[in-house]
């Protein structure tokens, strides 16, 4: 019975102390936000040290199975490098774009044909890899390279 009454003050407390708290946005005091960007930015640069450390770890071990791999490994790694740096600045103009409120027309910067062809590479890199990289994968993943870099590359233009 006491345990209901000092629950049913408290909660009433509770209440009324919320009920007069302001029901604005909290701000951060400067230093807060400095140390939260700060944060941010240590995240962000060793979120971008471990994807280059994962990086690494692949094209040296494609290097060590073969050769070939590698060196097909290594030009999968570089379409996909310059695919998320101009996904980036894309992302950025848009962000901007959306804050001053102003509508431009998105230009893809990869297409459906260009998506088919990084899967393309992918998938010839594995085909290689199991059948022992024969004359006819690596010339047509040579070809599918230069078809998806110039197709990335006119969407970019």
């Amino acid at each position: 019975m006491i345990n209901g009454i000092i629950k049913l003050f408290y909660s009433e407390i509770v209440k009324t102390k919320m009920k007069s708290m302001p029901s604005s946005d909290y701000t951060y005091r400067e230093e807060c936000r400095e140390i939260r960007n700060m944060t941010l930015k240590l995240d962000s640069v060793f979120l971008k040290i471990m994807k280059l450390l994962l990086a690494l770890i692949i094209l040296y071990i494609s290097f060590n199975i073969e050769m070939i791999f590698g060196m097909g490994m290594l030009l999968v790694e570089l379409t996909y490098l310059i695919y998320k740096i101009k996904l980036e600045v894309q992302v950025r103009e848009s962000i901007e774009n959306i804050k001053k409120n102003i509508e431009i027309p998105k230009i893809p910067t990869i297409d459906e044909r260009g998506k088919s062809g990084l899967n393309a590479l992918v998938t010839l890199l594995i085909i290689g890899l199991l059948t022992g990289f024969n004359a006819i994968i690596i010339a047509t993943f040579i070809i599918v390279f230069i078809f998806t870099i110039n197709n990335i590359y006119s969407n970019i233009k």
